[in-house]
């Protein structure tokens, strides 16, 4: 492992922490003047702080979008090989799998990425299930869009299969054709 890996675990680890950009004291952990004091605040927050919350914020949507767009042309993929031919409705169903797990990984990764980000934002809490809510309906739409269209394709082959045996049945009657 170079110097380098271990220079961004240490890092990473300072980060998670807390403690980016402070070096831990070694010093006694509660000094007599401390403990009697409140904690200092926290610095106010610049412009530059919110420029960077709103780069992340647009830069999250953005990798929602795209995933959420590839899954939907999966789909439409999907949509149209139904209808060109018999061989294209065995590979519909792969497209439309494709298009759901595209939709599915990117709202999820949305969701966790928007709930562990959210002070990084600078979010309050409602607006970010008010984004979630959004997320996970649009989510829901696509699934129950592709339900129908799956459960009419599978209608359709229901009813063309059993209205061939019902005609059928009626020419084994006894009765004649003429």
């Amino acid at each position: 492992m170079g110097w380098w890996a271990r220079a961004v675990g240490r890092a990473a680890g300072r980060f998670l922490r807390g403690a980016a950009g402070r070096r831990p004291s070694r010093g006694p952990r509660c000094s007599s003047s401390r403990a009697s004091s409140s904690p200092p605040p926290p610095p106010p927050v610049s412009e530059l702080d919110k420029a960077d919350a709103w780069l992340l914020r647009k830069a999250h949507e953005t990798g929602f979008l795209s995933w959420f767009r590839n899954g939907l042309l999966a789909t439409g993929i999907g949509v149209i090989s139904y209808v060109q031919s018999d061989m294209g409705r065995e590979a519909a169903y792969g497209f439309f799998i494709l298009g759901g797990i595209c939709v599915s990984y990117g709202s999820a990764s949305y969701l966790v990425s928007l709930f562990l980000l959210r002070r990084t934002m600078m979010l309050a809490f409602s607006t970010a299930l008010l984004n979630g809510t959004v997320v996970t309906t649009v989510a829901l739409f696509w699934l129950c869009a592709i339900s129908l269209y799956i459960g009419r394709l599978e209608v359709e082959i229901i009813q063309e299969d059993s209205s061939d045996e019902c005609q059928d049945t009626k020419k084994d009657d006894g009765k004649s054709d003429e």
